[in-house]
């Protein structure tokens, strides 16, 4: 008769062998013996994990922990797995779980904070960190970076995110990405100085990092000698990386800086060779799947959705990305009533994938929990003022849902010529859930569909919804603002001379265009590539692209 011990290693010689299924189960017939049975399950995890079977290794995982509950090993590894199953809550419950059994380990605290932020728990987030910290956490420039972040993207306290990164500083003042969100964090407050001195320091310390170099094209406006030099640091950097990614924020950049200095064919070529590289590593864009996205909206018929009491009510700020919304919310969030609420994600996040699944979508919106999580972060940003912003472009999608929950909401539609719109995303460098943006004739087609939404709920909500259109606001601010401020209920006080003078926050590619007062340059700026951009489409795209949409 064979001992445990030799029964494990004859097991692990099934496996060996090819012998799974045999092998998995004289290990299962040792899992009960406590001389062998932490090894067992080990070896049983691996194989589990090696057949992609994350059900079983979660499985297997809990197990070890109720037999070495004290080993942060293996706490981790289901915390890991939790998290690649989006599963946040079951890992902060273990986490808290082992903290409570081992008050002083470190380790479990970073990790708990991570798992917070990353579910958006700030506070927990904070509080977990810190105690890391305090318990002599290994890397105390890393604790200090990530509590950083807590603050700057939950927590919305940027002066506090500020020391944390000068702190995290002063302990390694030769790494990188402190320095390089610093940089982030002073961009959005609009401080140029202090921006461009953060990434310079970034580069610095290492000269080919292509991102901050990428950056500071977005701060500095070129003329013809600045381009070229610029060009040519950027061309040793090109040479240097084979980051598909890095080479399409690099060619933006250039498109940036020739298109500063009125280089216009330049340009074109460097922003049509960023969306190039973009294309490689974002999904194509689908005109079926927009259109199928389309009629289930216009199909959608919600009831019974809880409205909320209480006295937060939401302006959605939404229409086409480079349509002028980020300048529209400066303006309105001027006057001392509104905060500013930048773009929020909960409801895309919470509701994107539900929008062909019309009883899934219905329960989850009228689920207390949805609609807790949304007024949490409305109040978050809020502050005092019982009107707040929420400019995601993407809340058009979720119209309905949003007066039904909030029967006071204002929505405020941006629009803009589309062929200068088009020309405006086509020269950024757009995630995933843009990529339109990365051929004119998509977002033509994107702009179409958007169009047939705004229409329909038109029609639902006529006295709830105002288009502001991006030209007539430039050119003549106060003919659009008067009715504007009239539809929200608030007083106009000539916000439109003095909303570029605010300290707030912007994370948004317009960041440094609204920090200057009203301009009318960029419209009709597609007409500088119109060459190009024939050169570039078909007949019948350009005939559409040159086809002004209302």
């Amino acid at each position: 008769m064979k001992s445990v011990k030799e029964s494990l290693l004859f097991a692990i010689q099934q496996l060996n062998s090819g012998k799974i299924v045999a092998g998995k189960a004289t290990l299962e017939g040792l899992c009960d013996n406590p001389e062998v049975n932490e090894q067992a399950l080990a070896v049983l995890f691996k194989v589990a994990m090696n057949e992609g079977d994350l059900l079983k290794s979660k499985e297997v995982c809990r197990r070890l922990i109720s037999i070495v509950p004290k080993k942060f090993d293996y706490v981790n590894t289901l915390c890991q797995l939790y998290a690649a199953s989006n599963e946040f809550s079951l890992a902060i419950d273990l986490l808290k779980k082992y903290t409570e059994i081992v008050p002083d380990s470190a380790m479990s605290y970073f990790q708990l904070g991570e798992m917070a932020k990353k579910n958006g728990e700030g506070s927990l987030a904070n509080t977990s960190f810190l105690a890391a910290i305090e318990l002599g956490y290994h890397d105390i420039y890393t604790a200090y970076v990530e509590l950083a972040s807590v603050y700057s993207e939950l927590l919305i306290d940027y002066e506090t995110a500020t020391n944390y990164l000068q702190q995290a500083i002063t302990v390694e003042p030769n790494k990188i990405n402190a320095y390089f969100n610093l940089a982030n964090i002073y961009e959005q407050l609009g401080d140029k100085q202090n921006c461009l001195k953060s990434f310079n320091q970034v580069l610095k310390i290492n000269p080919l990092y292509g991102l901050a170099h990428a950056r500071i094209a977005d701060i500095q406006t070129f003329n013809k000698k600045e381009a070229l030099e610029y060009e040519l640091k950027s061309l040793s950097i090109l040479e240097a990386t084979e980051d598909d990614v890095l080479k399409a924020d690099m060619y933006y950049a250039l498109g940036k800086a020739f298109d500063d200095s009125k280089d216009y064919e330049k340009s074109w070529s460097y922003y049509t060779k960023a969306n190039s590289f973009n294309r490689k590593y974002i999904p194509q864009y689908n005109r079926v799947d927009i259109e199928h996205q389309v009629s289930s909206i216009l199909a959608r018929e919600l009831s019974n959705v809880k409205s909320k009491t209480g006295d937060i009510v939401p302006i959605i700020i939404c229409g086409m990305f480079r349509s002028g919304s980020t300048l529209i919310e400066q303006i309105i969030c001027t006057s001392e009533v509104i905060s500013n609420g930048g773009e929020i994600d909960y409801l895309h996040k919470q509701l994107f994938n539900l929008i062909d699944k019309p009883k899934v979508l219905s329960s989850t919106v009228n689920s207390t929990l949805f609609q807790q999580g949304y007024e949490k972060e409305l109040k978050l940003r809020a502050g005092k003022s019982s009107l707040v912003t929420d400019k995601r472009p993407e809340n058009y999608l979720y119209i309905d849902i949003i007066k039904m929950m909030y029967p006071e909401a204002k929505v405020i539609w941006t629009q803009r010529d589309i062929r200068d719109n088009s020309l405006s995303a086509y020269f950024q460098h757009l995630g995933p859930s843009l990529n339109y943006a990365t051929a004119l004739n998509d977002t033509v087609h994107y702009h179409k569909a958007q169009q047939r939404v705004k229409a329909h709920w038109l029609k639902k909500y006529p006295n709830d919804i105002f288009t502001v259109n991006y030209d007539e606001l430039v050119s003549k601010p106060e003919g659009v603002l008067l009715p504007l401020f009239e539809f929200l209920g608030v007083k106009y006080q000539g916000e439109s001379g003095l909303f570029h003078q605010q300290k707030n926050i912007v994370s948004t590619a317009s960041v440094w265009q609204v920090r200057k007062p009203l301009y009318t340059s960029s419209s009709g700026r597609y007409k500088n590539f119109s060459r190009y951009i024939k050169e570039s489409l078909s007949i019948s795209d350009f005939e559409e692209f040159n086809d002004v949409l209302d």
